[in-house]
C-alpha cells in the first residue's frame, strides 16, 4: 500500500491584519503527499497550507487597502497522479471579512494552470488540474476597521434526488434575448422599455449576429421561456461567445423534426453553453454537437429527451459539467475522437439510452487524458460508463483516462453483457487507466439467473496497464472482471455482496483479431472481499493469468467450495474452498477477518474506523467524496 498521507498542514500562526481570509477546503492525497495551496491577494502572497480528506477551515489575515476591489487568490499548485491516486484540491468556500463566496460563485472564475488570465472558466470547487481560484471581491468587502470572523461552515457533498443546476447572474456587457423581444431592437435591455421602442431581441440567431458585430459584446442571456427556433450554428466567428440563461429563470430550447442540432459547433473555440433547459429533440439528432471547438464548455444544464445529450470530436480541452440529464435517447456525454483532456464533472444521469437502449450513459471513445470525475448515473439499460476502443487498429484509441469519485447505481438493466463501469481496449496495448474511488451497485442484467457477463467494473478485451483502486463495488452480479488484458492493479477496493464471483478473470476473448500478448502481470491485492452471497473468485485461464494475494476475505464459509478455476488446478476439482485454493498457489498471505462494515445490512459497505484492515496498510476510502459535487 502506499504511504499513508502526511498530516495535514495548519496555515500559519496569522499576523496582525484586519482583513481575514477563510478557506474552506480538503484534499485528496497522493504519494502519502497532501495538496497544498497558497492564498494570495492581487497576486501577493499571504499564506499557505496543506488540506487533507476532511474540510476545515484555513484563517489567513492580511492588510488590504480599504474601499477599494480585490482580486483574493486561492492557488492549487501540485496535482499530481501517483500509483494511480489523483491529488486534488476541494475548495467548499471562500469568505472575505465575513462574507462567504461558494466556490461556484458567479464572483469565483478558475484560471486553470498559470495564473495569466488565459484558461479562465467557472468557478467550481474541484481543483483537478493545478490553478488558482480568483475571488473578484468588490469594494465593499474591504470596509476600515476591523472585521467579523464568519462561522464555521459545515460542508457537505450530498446524494440529491433532484439536483439544482445554477447559473452566475448576469453581469457585465451583454445582448439578451427574450420571448417578448423583436429581432428589430437593439437586444441590449433584459426586458422592453416603458415605451415599447426597444428591448431584448426575439431570437438566438439574431443574438449571435449582434455578437459578431460589436466587438465588446460576447455575452448573450436567454430569459425564461420556451424558444422553438432553428438550431444555432457557431464557428470560428463566434469564438469566444457564451449563451447563458438569465439568472434562474429557465429558458427552453426546443428541438424539432427541423432542427436535429439545438447548438452546433463547428471551428468556434471557448464557447460557454450555461443555465439553459434543452428538450423535445428528435431521437436521431444532438442537442449540442461540437466539432473542432476545443475548450467548449457546457455547465449547469437541464437536457429532457431527444437523442444524444452532448457530443464532442475533435474537441479539446471540453468540460461538460454540473448538468443534469434525463432520458435522453442515446448517450447523455458521447466525449468522440480527438477530444484529448476533456471534464467530465458533477452530471446527474438519468435513464440514458432511452430510445436506442444500449451503449452507455457517458461513452468516452478515442480521446486520451480526459476526466470523469464526480458524476451519478442511475438507470442505464447497458454501460454507466464505458471508456476506450471498438477498433483493433487503434484507430480509437484511448489512454490515460481517470475514472474517479462516480457513483453508478443500476446499470446493465437490458443487457446480458456489460458493466457499471465498463472499459475496453481492442488496441491492445497499455491503456493505463486509472479507476477510483467510485461506488457502483445495482448493476444487473435481461436474464439475471442465466449465464451472463454483468460485472459492477468490466475490464474487457485487453483492456492493460489499469489501475483499479479504492472502489466499492457491492450488489450486482458480478463485483471487477479481467477479460484478457495483462499488467492490470486491482488493489484496496471493497467488493462485496455480489450475487455472482465477486472477482473473475478470464483469459479467452471471443472478438477476432488477437495480437498473441498473454494474459499476464495482473495483481489482484489488498483488496476486501466478502461473500455475504456469491462466490469469491472465478478464473477462466492458466494460473498465470492472474497473481492474487494478501486479500482479506469476509463472509467466506472456509467449508464451502467457493472458488473455481478452469482448466482445474486444485486437487478438490474445478471447485474448492479457501484451504484447497491457496494449496494450488492462489492467494498466498491471504487471510478471513471481520472487515467492520459499517451497515451491510443496509447495504452500506463502508469500512469503519476501527477496521482491522487499516493495520494491513489499507488505504483509507474517501466515501464522502464520492458522487455529485452540488445539491
Amino acid at each position: 500500500a502506499p504511504a499513508p498521507a502526511a498530516t495535514p498542514t495548519p496555515a500559519p500562526a496569522a499576523t496582525a491584519g484586519k482583513d481575514t481570509i477563510v478557506v474552506n477546503a480538503s484534499g485528496t492525497a497522493a504519494g502519502g503527499v497532501n495538496a497544498h495551496f497558497k492564498v494570495l491577494v492581487d497576486g501577493k502572497q499571504i499564506g499557505e497550507a496543506t488540506a487533507g480528506t476532511t474540510a476545515k477551515n484555513f484563517t489567513f489575515t492580511t492588510d488590504a487597502a480599504d474601499h477599494v476591489a480585490h482580486k483574493v487568490q486561492v492557488q492549487y499548485d501540485n496535482d499530481a497522479m501517483i500509483n494511480g491516486q489523483d491529488r486534488s484540491l476541494t475548495v467548499n468556500s471562500i469568505s472575505i471579512n465575513g462574507h462567504s463566496y461558494a466556490s461556484t460563485s458567479s464572483a469565483v472564475t478558475y484560471d486553470k494552470g498559470a495564473l495569466d488570465g488565459k484558461d479562465v472558466i467557472a468557478g467550481q470547487k474541484g481543483m483537478w488540474w493545478n490553478g488558482t481560484l480568483v475571488v473578484n471581491a468588490p469594494a465593499s468587502d474591504f470596509p476600515a476597521g476591523s472585521t467579523t470572523t464568519p462561522t464555521t461552515p459545515t460542508p457537505t457533498t450530498p446524494t440529491p434526488t433532484t439536483p439544482t443546476p445554477t447559473t452566475p447572474a448576469p453581469t457585465g456587457p451583454a445582448f439578451y434575448v427574450a420571448t417578448n423581444g423583436k429581432d428589430s431592437w437593439s437586444g441590449k435591455l433584459a426586458a422592453p422599455n416603458a415605451a415599447g421602442t426597444d428591448g431584448p431581441f426575439a431570437s438566438l440567431a439574431k443574438a449571435q449576429a449582434a455578437m459578431r458585430a460589436d466587438p465588446n459584446i460576447d455575452t448573450t442571456y436567454i430569459r425564461g421561456g420556451d424558444y422553438h427556433q432553428n438550431g444555432v450554428w457557431l464557428n470560428s466567428q463566434d469564438s469566444g461567445v457564451t449563451f447563458a440563461g438569465y439568472g434562474n429563470e429557465k429558458a427552453v430550447i426546443h428541438g424539432s423534426s427541423t432542427a436535429s442540432v439545438s447548438f452546433g459547433l463547428g471551428g468556434a473555440k471557448n464557447v460557454t453553453i450555461e443555465g439553459l433547459s434543452f428538450a423535445d429533440g428528435v431521437t436521431t439528432g444532438h442537442y449540442v454537437f461540437a466539432d473542432n471547438a476545443s475548450g467548449l464548455t457546457f455547465a449547469n444544464n437541464v437536457v429532457k429527451g431527444g437523442g444524444y445529450g452532448i457530443t464532442v470530436q475533435n474537441s479539446a480541452n471540453s468540460k461538460v459539467t454540473g448538468n443534469q440529464f434525463d432520458n435522453t435517447g442515446a448517450e447523455s456525454i458521447f466525449v468522440k475522437a480527438g477530444s484529448n483532456f476533456t471534464q467530465v464533472s458533477d452530471n446527474l444521469i438519468r435513464h440514458p439510452n432511452a430510445a436506442d437502449r444500449g451503449d452507455a450513459g457517458i461513452w468516452i471513445n478515442g480521446s486520451s487524458d480526459v476526466k470523469v470525475t464526480h458524476n451519478q448515473i442511475e438507470n442505464s439499460p447497458e454501460k454507466a460508463i464505458a471508456v476506450g476502443s471498438v477498433q483493433t487498429d487503434g484507430s480509437d484509441a484511448a489512454y490515460r483516462v481517470t475514472i474517479s469519485y462516480n457513483k453508478v447505481i443500476d446499470a446493465n438493466l437490458e443487457s446480458n453483457d456489460g458493466g457499471g463501469i465498463y472499459l475496453i481496449n481492442r488496441q491492445q496495448d497499455l491503456a493505463n487507466h486509472t479507476v477510483v474511488n467510485n461506488d457502483v451497485s445495482g448493476t444487473t442484467a435481461t436474464n439475471p439467473t442465466g449465464q451472463v457477463a454483468s460485472w459492477g467494473i468490466y475490464l474487457d478485451d485487453w483492456t492493460s496497464g489499469t489501475t483499479v483502486k479504492g472502489n466499492v463495488v457491492h450488489d450486482n452480479i458480478g463485483g471487477v472482471f479481467l477479460h484478457g488484458g495483462w499488467n492490470n492493479t486491482v488493489t484496496e477496493n471493497v467488493i462485496a455482496g455480489n450475487s455472482g464471483a465477486q472477482i473473475g478473470l478470464q483469459q479467452p476473448v471471443a472478438w477476432s483479431g488477437w495480437k498473441g500478448h498473454a494474459m499476464t502481470g495482473n495483481d489482484i491485492s489488498g483488496n476486501v472481499i466478502d461473500v455475504r452471497e456469491g462466490t469469491a473468485v472465478h478464473i477462466y485461464g492458466p494460473a498465470n493469468v492472474g497473481n492474487l494475494h494478501d486479500n482479506f476475505y469476509s463472509s467466506l464459509n472456509t467449508a464451502e467450495k467457493e472458488f473455481d478455476a478452469w482448466p482445474q488446478v486444485m486437487s478438490s476439482g474445478a471447485w474448492g474452498t479457501l484451504a484447497n485454493w491457496q494449496a494450488a498457489g492462489y492467494d498466498k498471505g491471504s487471510v478471513t477477518l471481520n472487515p467492520g462494515f459499517v451497515n451491510p445490512g443496509a447495504d452500506d459497505f463502508s469500512l469503519s474506523s476501527t477496521s482491522p484492515v487499516y493495520a494491513h496498510g489499507f488505504d483509507h476510502i474517501a466515501y464522502n467524496d464520492i458522487g455529485l459535487l452540488h445539491a
